[in-house]
């Protein structure tokens, strides 16, 4: 049995036409059509992610001496295979699930201080013809100079949710093909302006009500877009793992808006949502210092 017959076969029993398959492997749908007419084999780069898509081995896919009844022999391997995975997975989920709710946890328990203790803090530049009034979380954190530990739980926070993504980022292939930049930077620009314009209203400028709400509604239009971005991947689990990943991003990118709709931190936010945008583009894309790609 020829390695086009055995492409031709798994793929039609998973249900995906060749421009589905190709997609999903990053060629284009002409180099699968020679593939199953055994015209032409994919190169190194392909064959491993074509077999762990259809949970075969390389090996099987490569001897035409090994017929069908043979692939249930070699997908015994790739069962344990992925039973290994989920146990590994479970030790990215408890260890993010510690830590994030560690940081959420303190982000909150500094939130209930603010609202048991309040405190207003003013700031008068030298010089200048405005005065800042601090009231809430954002006063209570100066007038404590607690800025630094309401930043490490927000780290925390941060950190946790990595850990949370990294099963669904240690299986990118085809995720990634279908994470989306430009709704990803729509929800970082958009949360952005939420936050900034929440701080405004906050201080007394009703008047930005209206692009407060214009934000929140390009926010939630890029997030919803980017979440059903993987709604058309054929696999169950690599729709969940890409949905997780953009759960997670629009979580992260969240967490940046609570803290400059609170304390105001303007230009530090805006680092914080784009620096937060290039880690997740980058890991998806298979990034790694040193302008390496895995």
């Amino acid at each position: 049995m020829t390695f086009g017959e055995k492409l031709t076969r798994l793929r039609k029993r998973e249900g995906l036409s060749q421009e589905a398959l190709a997609e999903r492997l990053g060629v284009s749908r002409q180099a699968v059509s020679r593939w199953e007419q055994s015209a032409a084999l994919p190169d190194a780069a392909k064959l491993l992610p074509c077999a762990r898509l259809f949970r075969v081995e390389v090996e099987w896919l490569l001897d035409d001496a090994r017929g069908w009844e043979d692939q249930a022999q070699s997908a015994e391997p790739a069962q344990e295979t992925e039973t290994r995975a989920a146990h590994g997975d479970r030790r990215w989920y408890i260890a993010g699930g510690i830590v994030t709710g560690a940081g959420a946890l303190g982000l909150v328990v500094m939130g209930i201080l603010s609202a048991v203790f309040p405190a207003v803090v003013s700031e008068a530049p030298i010089g200048a013809d405005w005065v800042h009034v601090y009231t809430g979380l954002a006063g209570f954190l100066k007038l404590h100079s607690v800025e630094w530990l309401f930043a490490l739980w927000a780290a925390a926070a941060l950190a946790g949710l990595w850990l949370l993504a990294q099963p669904a980022l240690r299986r990118r292939e085809g995720v990634a093909a279908r994470f989306s930049r430009r709704y990803a930077a729509g929800v970082a620009a958009a949360l952005y302006g939420v936050g900034q314009t929440a701080w405004y209203v906050q201080l007394g400028k009703t008047r930005d009500l209206p692009l407060l709400a214009l934000f929140l509604a390009a926010a939630a239009y890029c997030a919803v877009r980017l979440f059903l971005c993987f709604g058309g991947e054929a696999d169950p689990g690599r729709r969940r793992a890409g949905r997780i990943v953009a759960l997670l991003y629009t979580a992260a990118q969240g967490v940046i808006l609570l803290l400059t709709a609170e304390a105001g931190f303007g230009l530090m936010a805006l680092v914080l949502h784009v620096g937060v945008y290039f880690l997740c583009v980058g890991v998806m894309t298979g990034w790694r210092p040193g302008g390496r790609k895995s």
